[in-house]
């Protein structure tokens, strides 16, 4: 093993040099000895993601046989690396520009010149062998020149320090992060004055705004405060910065700076006598205390400072976190599942690290399945506040190169900020003008009241308004979701009613304790319905995430945000809420765009492994397409024609399959459904060998009489959509169909009504076939003993309008058709009772459905004459 490290108490120069001189001994790893610099410990939590930084404790010592060692020559400042000086099986190599010492390193290599910084020496042989260094690389070597020459003020500066920091400029190196961390030289009066206000510096958050206050008393007036308060800006990185310094006990200055469009300076400090511009103005007062100026002017800012968009209106919450001690193979699951790059690592709340995919990944390839997540976690990561803004959010991301921000308040984890959430809010501050709208001015929320109103009775509206209150009263939030925001969109009226809380849905509908209503949940799903006494339903689930243990699996349900449990939907049009809280009553959520595919008439999936986590997509997304007549994107058909190709609608379950089919049966454009699922090679896809050559005109007919049947009042029993079944099978061969019913799960009583249905139009065909005009009691003869489904598959499949209307007029009124005698009239007359006395009843129908008679009078005549037929 290959080491390289520094001295106790590491500096810039320290730092930079062990990056540096890597390049050099590619192999090596880099391990610090121990304590640090302060500003360097505040660089690393920002930075050290980017270098793999070890802790001594993490490095085998018996292992090393290489140390490297930069800016320092002295064995008393290796901390435990000490140890291996002078090891037969370690070589040393040392790179310093200190003089030599009683102390110094017996070195197999010594690289060691008076010059104002290590970090020079490094760079110069990095540049002769023309090795690449990246534009962060540059900024950190820099800052390690600049600190060790105070930003090259010292005596001990030379023209190659000079040099380099030109080279790392050309390199890229960002030479305006550098000064907030470099201690350029001042006078010592200065530097005290300087420590004071940094002891007292306060920070806060005003209407989103970073704030920073301090105070401080000298004896005597110091020149130069403003100087000192940009130092101290630029370190705290504040939106609006204050400060006031006493002097001698008698005068006040108060200085005040501000970025642009945040405050106005010049109108805070005039009610003061003081001066200056918008950003930046000052103020001499006296015999005022600091501290008690910074309190009132404070006050003051709330109104002053304009509301900036915060960190909490676009974070996702609540978070996932794992525990420090959950497993590598733990988190890797949890990752995989919820398709994270990172996660938090936070005990009771409280942030400890975080730990990144790739990371995890290293700890997964070299089998560390088991190790705790402390052992591999990235530590001192920075959070942001929940009431920062989001330009706070952007500087941590942009300058220290963060993927996500743990979200705290209060010191405890809220949420996280990803840098996808950070470009759709920075995206409305340069969105064109007509483009934007008199909402929020979020680019997913805008105002949709009206159409929201215009959806629903007053009486609907009421009770949506008392779930948005009473949610929020429980400390919720509710939400119109899914497809019924994209009817609402589209204009529709009396649309289902699928409300989703962020919060506890099962806890909600227990609660509800309006008179008449009643509450039912459903454990597994975290959902429930409230049913009220005029038969309006409304479906309630707890926002939640979905993950898949593998393609085709049910879902695994988990709590979550309102934008993760958008994200597990399957379109972009399904993919809105409209919220039911007082405060944005019809603000409608669209982080995907599903707004402007509706408009456009485009289907779209949210991510590409949407029909591999769910091939029931594609059938639902068929059902959409034709109703809507809308048209797939083209990447999502792609991908839905490679799924169909992979096989992966053959691996869902017979219940999910079943659940689509039903639907799908009461879907007005039947036949277009039908026809694309075949275009698709969908049918095949479920049903492996199915013939659908004269499907089309059957489903036509399907799509007009099913309905119609409905209507008339039929009892199908819930078994309808078995006549679409039936009807899509009827060309296929008997093994298909059995095929089939097995891949659907049937139950005895449905696989005999499709049986009844297969097996028994040869008859009713061959029947119609064979007469030109049957009579009423012999259509009667041929169809009274079959159910609704067989006789609706057997219209639709004759095809003559002639024979149709025999089989409508048997249902809809043969089959009604009773005489006036009652079987007590035929036993007066003298038919025994048994069997014939049926048959004489069913006879007077036939007569009745023929017209060969009419009234109690011929039914009489009718019933002599078979009784003198019986005599004879």
């Amino acid at each position: 093993m290959h080491l390289i490290t520094s001295h106790l108490n590491t500096d810039f120069d320290a730092l930079a040099s062990m990056v540096a001189v890597q390049k050099l001994y590619p192999e090596a790893v880099i391990c610090p000895p121990g304590s640090m610099n302060r500003k360097v410990k505040d660089y690393l939590a920002h930075h050290g993601h980017q270098w793999n930084i070890l802790k001594p404790k993490k490095v085998p010592m018996e292992q090393v046989t290489l140390m490297v060692v930069v800016d320092t020559r002295a064995r008393s400042r290796l901390g435990p690396f000490a140890a291996l000086v002078g090891r037969q099986e370690v070589e040393v190599h040392v790179y310093d520009h200190h003089p030599p010492t009683v102390d110094d390193i017996p070195a197999d290599k010594m690289v060691s010149e008076v010059i104002g910084a290590t970090t020079t020496i490094i760079l110069e042989r990095i540049l002769r062998e023309r090795k690449s260094v990246s534009a962060e690389e540059a900024t950190l070597f820099a800052l390690g020149i600049y600190d060790d020459t105070g930003a090259l003020t010292y005596e001990a500066t030379t023209q190659r320090d000079i040099l380099a920091v030109a080279h790392l400029r050309e390199m890229g190196a960002d030479l305006s992060r550098i000064l907030s961390r470099v201690e350029v030289s001042t006078s010592s009066s200065d530097r005290r004055l300087l420590d004071i206000l940094a002891e007292n510096v306060q920070e806060t958050y005003i209407n989103g705004a970073k704030v920073m206050l301090t105070w401080a008393e000298t004896d005597e007036y110091v020149e130069g405060l403003s100087l000192l308060l940009y130092r101290l800006r630029d370190y705290c990185d504040s939106h609006v910065s204050l400060m006031a310094v006493r002097s001698g006990g008698k005068k006040t200055v108060l200085i005040a700076r501000s970025a642009a469009g945040v405050l106005n300076v010049k109108e805070l400090l005039e009610p003061y006598g003081g001066s200056g511009h918008v950003q930046a103005g000052s103020a001499t007062l006296t015999g005022v205390e600091p501290q008690q100026l910074l309190k009132e002017l404070e006050a003051e800012l709330s109104s002053r400072i304009p509301s900036l968009l915060k960190v909490e209106s676009v974070m996702t919450s609540p978070v996932l976190a794992v525990e420090p001690d959950a497993s590598v193979n733990e988190a890797y699951r949890t990752m995989l599942r919820f398709g994270h790059q990172g996660l938090p690592v936070a005990h009771k709340g409280e942030v400890l690290g975080i730990m990144t995919r790739k990371d995890l990944d290293k700890a997964h390839l070299h089998g560390f399945d088991k190790a705790r997540i402390r052992d591999f976690m990235t530590e001192g990561i920075i959070g942001i506040p929940a009431e920062a803004a989001i330009d706070e959010a952007h500087r941590l991301m942009a300058t220290y190169g963060f993927e996500r921000l743990p979200v705290l308040s209060k010191g405890r984890l809220v949420g996280i900020l990803t840098r996808a959430d950070l470009v759709r809010a920075l995206y409305r501050t340069f969105r064109p003008v007509g483009e934007r709208d008199a909402g929020s001015g979020f680019l997913w929320m805008e105002g949709v009241e009206a159409l929201l109103e215009s959806s629903f009775s007053e009486e609907v509206l009421g009770l949506l308004r008392r779930i948005g209150d009473r949610a929020q009263a429980m400390g919720m939030r509710a939400y119109i979701v899914g497809g019924a925001v994209r009817d609402i969109l589209r204009g529709e009226r009396n649309v289902d009613l699928d409300v989703c809380v962020e919060g506890d849905a099962e806890k909600l509908v227990r609660e509800w304790d309006e008179p008449g209503c009643r509450g039912t949940v459903h454990g597994r799903y975290k959902t429930g319905t409230l049913s009220f006494p005029n038969g309006l339903k409304v479906d309630i689930a707890t926002a939640r995430r979905e993950f898949y243990e593998y393609a085709a699996a049910e879902p695994t349900v988990s709590s979550d945000s309102m934008k993760q449990d958008l994200g597990r939907r399957d379109f972009t049009v399904n993919a809105m809420s409209i919220s039911l809280s007082r405060e944005d009553w019809g603000a409608l959520t669209d982080y995907f765009g599903g707004r402007a595919d509706l408009k456009d008439g485009v289907l779209k999936i949210l991510h590409n492994l949407s029909f591999v986590e769910d091939p029931s997509r594609i059938l639902r997304g068929v059902r959409l397409e034709q109703r809507m007549q809308m048209a797939f994107e083209d990447n999502t058909l792609r991908l839905m024609k490679s799924a169909l190709k992979g096989g992966l609608l053959g691996r869902l379950s017979p219940h999910r399959v079943r659940i689509e089919l039903e639907i799908m049966a009461r879907e007005r454009p039947l036949r277009r459904i039908a026809l694309r699922m075949e275009e698709l090679g969908a049918w095949e896809a479920l049903f492996p060998g199915i013939r659908l050559e004269t499907t089309p005109r059957k489903l036509r007919r399907l799509e007009l009489f099913l309905p119609r049947a409905r209507q008339a009042g039929v009892e199908f029993k819930n078994k309808d959509w078995l006549v679409f079944i039936a009807t899509v099978l009827k060309d296929s061969p008997a093994s298909v169909r059995t095929a089939a019913m097995d891949r659907l799960n049937l139950d005895s009583l449905e696989r005999n009504i499709l049986t009844e249905g297969f097996s028994g139009w040869p008859q009713v065909e061959q029947f119609f076939h064979s007469k030109k005009s049957p009579k009423n009691s012999e259509v009667y003869l041929l169809l009274r003993d079959h159910g609704p489904v067989p006789l609706l598959f057997w219209l639709i499949c004759l095809r003559r309008p002639q024979w149709r209307r025999c089989v409508i007029r048997h249902a809809l009124s043969l089959m009604k058709i009773r005489g006036e005698l009652t079987g007590d009239d035929l036993k007066a007359l003298g038919v025994p009772v048994g069997p014939e006395l049926g048959k004489t009843l069913e006879r007077i129908r036939m007569g009745i459905m023929d017209g060969e008679i009419s009234g109690r009078e011929d039914e009489r005549a009718l019933v002599e004459s078979l009784l003198t037929g019986q005599r004879d």
